[in-house]
């Protein structure tokens, strides 16, 4: 068996370990993730959260340079095209190699309206959308930064 365990692997070993332990077999301590690491190739996504800008009076810079923006008309009609701008950021993030946006996710609702993707060097983390929608929705805008993870922020939009 080679040293790296694959994620198939790893997730079936873990369900055979819970289920013997359901099924009344001896409590033994998980290995921490610093003990897996080497050994174990871990789907980063797995753990994944999902960050949240809080009180924009009291927003941290972390949050400024990274919490979505989004721009959008308060109230549109129905059927109507419109355009939805989503920024990362009150504070223009960095686009390096090191340190970079993936991309942006806009969603109506529970229904995905567009996603782009960035290169590092050469692409400013801003998209402009055109929607029309039937009906009032809350807007949602993620985007992934390579170093801190997802950011979401929402939207309420009235439909006439």
């Amino acid at each position: 068996m080679t040293q790296r365990m694959m994620r198939r692997e790893f997730l079936t070993a873990s369900g055979l370990g819970a289920a013997a332990l359901l099924l009344g077999g001896t409590a033994m301590a998980a290995p921490s993730p610093e003990a897996l690491r080497g050994l174990v190739e871990i789907d980063q996504n797995l753990f994944l959260g999902i960050n949240r800008g809080g009180d924009p009076a009291k927003r941290s810079v972390l949050e400024k340079k990274h919490a979505p923006v989004i721009e959008a008309p308060a109230t549109v009609k129905a059927g109507e095209p419109f355009a939805v701008t989503v920024t990362v950021a009150e504070i223009l993030h960095p686009m390096g190699a090191a340190h970079y946006i993936e991309g942006i996710e806009l969603f109506a609702g529970n229904e995905p309206a567009g996603r782009i993707r960035f290169s590092a060097d050469l692409s400013l983390p801003q998209a402009t959308f055109h929607l029309k929608l039937a009906k009032g929705v809350t807007l949602v805008a993620r985007q992934y930064c390579n170093l801190h993870g997802l950011w979401e922020s929402r939207l309420d939009l009235k439909v006439t």
